[in-house]
């Protein structure tokens, strides 16, 4: 008598042969808030299937006793193509990068990223259109202390919408960068990014005691234009003393139905060109500081405090030299984290770094984030983690198929161990801020390893390029 099969016990998924298996491992998924033990099997770039049931793969993964996540999308990033940038960030966990933030960055963007990816690139990346130091440069505006004319504006508006048009992923603005922006310029460029429901990244227009104006200058603009503004990282602009009373105002807007976003990283000492405006005349009473509280990042100097006379030298020679200002709060991190509309970002990757040389942000913030707050601290959940390291700049951003884990989604993912996590990037003259951390053990990008096995692939180039479609946007 021939044995009767019971419906449903080997469904048509177990009988497929899947182009790679994560087995056994503990997913945590945002999107659906669920945390469970189970494989999941890749295809063709995309996530096939996520069961219980055993799978067969041409490759697999043991993840056995690790945590299995959506691949982190970094909101604020300055890779900007550089293969090593890139590479460091994937060791974290990064599968994802909207690069141009600060106004500064590659235009067009799109013939960047088209000529980027006919090399190929480690991480899916998508691009802003640069404002403040771009396009304000092109349009012929002297400098950054010199306001830019009604033609000139007119002009950047209309770049700023074929950019859009064509892919870029929203505007930015470094408002610091260019004190002289003025209230019309800045308004006629996010109206045309309003226009299209694009996002508004923005490093605000100053930090320090300064920085509580600068934050309700965002708000009001988002009131006038209505487009989505994007805080970029507030703790380095606002933590120094000043975050709660410009996470109070941030709060009270968004509980009013403010379109406002915010994101922040792992490090309250923030890293910049030494020669940009925020070392304008009078930085040391804005920062409350003196001079022996920037750290050179780059150049014969990494490593060392800066004296009076050596930070003056390196202003007038190497200006795009980069150094870490030592000025914040660290507990206004945390502060700004447990907030429930602030996702992670790193403001890291910037070009022509190289081991030894940086900021640790580079290498560090997810791993930070991790063992610190989530892991040693409790002041994160591990799924709040993953939903501001995912999720939330996924969705921002309208990347539909990346931040969750499920049938259909990029098979963007981290496997790593919660328990073994190791941070190993620190300050020049401490350690390597480019050093990878311990404990994050596959990387996946569209379903290929970048990282594999705790090692770096260095000929991995699976990314694919990130564009945004316009729209004009209707309610």
């Amino acid at each position: 008598m021939t044995e009767k099969k019971e419906p449903g016990r080997n469904p048509s998924f177990i009988e497929e042969t899947y182009d790679y298996v994560i087995k056994n491992g503990m997913i945590v998924d945002p999107k659906t808030e669920l945390r469970t033990v189970a494989n999941i099997g890749v295809k063709n770039g995309r996530i096939a299937v996520v069961t219980r049931a055993e799978l067969k793969g041409k490759k697999e993964a043991d993840a056995t006793g690790k945590i299995v996540c959506p691949g982190f999308v970094d909101p604020h990033s300055h890779a900007d193509g550089q293969l090593f940038s890139a590479q460091v960030m994937a060791s974290m966990g990064v599968t994802t990068i909207i690069i141009g933030s600060c106004g500064v960055g590659p235009y067009p963007t799109q013939q960047f990223i088209k000529e980027l990816y006919k090399t190929g690139y480690p991480l899916n990346c998508g691009a802003l259109t640069p404002e403040s130091w771009i396009l304000r440069d092109k349009a012929g505006i002297p400098g950054p202390y010199d306001a830019a004319t009604d033609k000139q504006i007119a002009m950047i508006a209309d770049w700023v919408e074929q950019d859009l048009c064509e892919g870029a992923m929203g505007v930015s603005f470094g408002l610091e960068y260019a004190p002289k922006t003025t209230w019309a310029e800045l308004t006629a460029v996010a109206s045309v990014a309003a226009k299209y429901d694009k996002p508004v990244p923005i490093h605000s227009r100053a930090g320090g005691w300064n920085s509580l104006a600068a934050t309700n200058e965002l708000i009001r603009l988002q009131e006038t234009t209505g487009a989505r503004v994007l805080i970029s990282h507030h703790v380095y602009q606002c933590g120094q003393g000043m975050l709660a009373e410009s996470l109070q105002t941030i709060g009270k807007a968004i509980r009013q139905g403010y379109r406002i976003a915010v994101d922040s990283g792992a490090y309250c000492d923030f890293a910049c060109p030494i020669g940009s405006e925020v070392f304008c005349e009078g930085w040391q009473e804005i920062y409350d500081c003196d001079h022996h509280a920037i750290l050179a990042g780059t150049g014969p100097y990494a490593g060392q405090r800066l004296t009076e006379q050596t930070f003056n030298e390196i202003r007038k020679n190497d200006p795009d030299a980069s150094v870490t200002a030592f000025v914040g709060k660290p507990y206004e991190v945390a502060l700004a984290l447990k907030q429930p509309y602030v996702m992670i970002s790193t403001d890291g990757g910037f070009p022509n770094l190289a081991h030894g040389i940086g900021h640790p942000q580079t290498a560090g913030t997810y791993p930070k984030i991790l063992t610190e707050l989530v892991r040693d601290q409790d002041v994160l959940s591990l799924m709040e983690f993953v939903k501001k390291a995912s999720l939330m700049p996924a969705q921002f951003f309208g990347l539909t198929q990346k931040g969750w884990i499920g049938e259909g989604a990029d098979a963007d993912l981290v496997v790593f161990d919660l328990k073994r996590l190791k941070v190993n990037a620190d300050f020049p003259g401490l350690g390597d801020p480019m050093a990878s951390p311990e404990g994050i053990d596959y990387v996946f990008v569209n379903g290929i390893p970048v990282i594999k096995e705790g090692c770096l692939m260095q000929d991995a180039r699976p990314g694919k390029a990130v564009s945004s479609k316009a729209e004009v946007w209707k309610l």
